[in-house]
């Protein structure tokens, strides 16, 4: 039972890791210079506004009976720093994972742990 647990969570975040290197090899592409020939209409702009930009992620241990840094909040936000925080709560019995909405860098009416500010906070720096 705890061995499939752990064989979950540890497949889930090996996705989430993949996850964000496509992202930021696909963010490194887009950093070509556009050549003077290009031109960009407003719906693609609006586009580029709108599309994630800024990621983050914070692990952490937010029980005593664990050993390491296994939960995490993970930031995922536009130019506006709207977006979500993803977070993922891990104990020995089992893993909850939360999904929480993002607009101008506060919970859009919703409550954020400080893990999740923190992760925020993050992604708006780098």
């Amino acid at each position: 039972m705890y061995l499939l647990i752990l064989l979950s969570t540890l497949n889930f975040l090996g996705l989430l890791y993949l996850t964000f290197i496509i992202y930021r090899k696909i963010v490194s592409q887009d950093k070509k210079p556009v050549s003077s020939n290009a031109s960009i209409s407003d719906d693609q702009i609006n586009l580029i506004n709108n599309s994630i930009q800024k990621v983050a992620i914070i692990r952490f241990n937010p029980f005593d009976d664990l050993g390491g840094d296994q939960s995490f909040s993970l930031a995922m936000l536009n130019s506006d720093n709207d977006g979500i925080v993803l977070t993922s709560l891990h104990n020995r019995d089992n893993t909850r994972v939360y999904a929480k909405p993002v607009k101008s860098a506060k919970g859009d009416n919703i409550t954020l742990s400080q893990e999740e500010k923190n992760a925020i906070l993050k992604a708006i720096k780098h």
